[in-house]
């Protein structure tokens, strides 16, 4: 929702609230306001039964939360459960999720919850426990993933669903850009490319928050074709797609890809970058920047959508400095560089670390 459309709709649903209680009130003696000349009860009143108060009452509550619905923005997606603990354990991946269709719409989801099928009880990356161990605890951008052979006595895991919280994203799709064919080693269609070899700075060089993907010969979306996609790119939300025929093991498809970008600015529903951020420094086994219970929780529990990472002091860029990284500056994990790393007993730079916010 824009800032204009945020600030209309207080004025809206404060006439949506008066406007009910002119029925509710009408409703004590059955009357409901019409125009002048109405000859079923009093001048300007028609008869209204209990009844049909009733549903209108729960018709304007419904409307009363989709208006909240609307001005949070957020919406959070149906419960996933595509495997069972019969195997291996129950791997509930996004990754794998995503080859049976879009999870929030090609957007990137910005929070999730999970939980043993059947229970009520719900844990996150950040609060709650699972009763097993679990290989991937709850993480937006990856899922839940418990294995059989991490628990204890020869137990089995239990079976897991995953649900995740959809962003609002005030700003428009691009069009459909088609940047390569698969003629060569396959179709590169990734933001990089598009940025290196294009010109096209896709989102002024802040990661995308959503991509969609399709088969130009068809339009039929990316998931239906068949082809496997490289690691990371599979119509990734800050990546884009690229199929090679090394993995796809054929030629593939040639597809084209459309961005939506994060609307930064101060409206509530607009995205918003933290201050700078340095939790740490280096001068014992290095500088540990990292997101996660342990560290930064820079979004208030939800996803950042986009990291930055600096020398402090310098301002150099992380990436420029040399160094070698046991996590290179992403928005679900920070930044982490170990002083064991480095080259020539060198100690890892004091560096910080801002979050873009949904």
């Amino acid at each position: 929702m824009t800032g204009k459309n945020k600030r209309n709709s207080v004025p809206i649903f404060r006439r949506m609230i008066s406007n009910f209680k002119v029925v509710a009130e009408a409703g004590e003696t059955n009357f409901r306001n019409v125009s002048e000349g109405s000859k079923r009860g009093p001048p300007g009143f028609e008869r209204i039964s209990q009844t049909e108060l009733k549903m209108k009452t729960a018709l304007f509550v419904v409307c009363c939360i989709l208006a909240v619905e609307s001005i949070q923005g957020h919406i959070w997606s149906a419960w996933y459960d595509r495997d069972n603990p019969s195997g291996t354990g129950d791997w509930e991946t996004l990754r794998d999720q995503k080859k049976l269709g879009y999870v929030c719409g090609g957007c990137k989801p910005i929070a999730a919850e999970c939980r043993v099928k059947g229970s009520a009880s719900v844990f996150t990356r950040w609060t709650g426990s699972a009763p097993d161990t679990l290989d991937v605890h709850c993480l937006p951008t990856e899922g839940v993933v418990c294995k059989n052979t991490d628990q204890s006595s020869c137990a089995s895991c239990s079976d897991y669903e995953i649900r995740y919280l959809c962003p609002s994203t005030a700003s428009t799709w691009t069009q459909f850009k088609d940047r390569d064919n698969p003629s060569g080693s396959g179709d590169w269609e990734n933001v990089w490319g598009f940025r290196n070899y294009n010109g096209d700075n896709i989102c002024n060089g802040i990661r995308p928050m959503c991509t969609q993907c399709r088969d130009i010969s068809n339009l039929n979306a990316y998931y239906t074709t068949g082809d496997a996609f490289d690691t990371g790119y599979d119509c990734n939300w800050d990546t884009g797609l690229v199929c090679t025929t090394e993995v796809n093991t054929e030629v593939c498809k040639d597809y084209d890809v459309r961005f939506k970008c994060p609307n930064i600015g101060t409206w509530t529903s607009s995205a918003r970058w933290t201050s700078w951020k340095n939790r740490d420094n280096p001068y014992l086994t290095g500088d540990w920047e990292h997101v996660g219970p342990s560290g930064l929780n820079p979004c208030s529990s939800k996803e950042p959508i986009d990291i930055q990472c600096r020398v402090r002091g310098t301002n150099q860029n992380w990436s420029d400095s040399g160094q070698e990284f046991k996590t290179k500056c992403t928005p679900s994990e920070g930044l982490v560089c170990l002083n064991a790393d480095q080259t020539s007993g060198q100690s890892c730079f004091d560096y910080e670390v801002r979050f873009l916010c949904p």
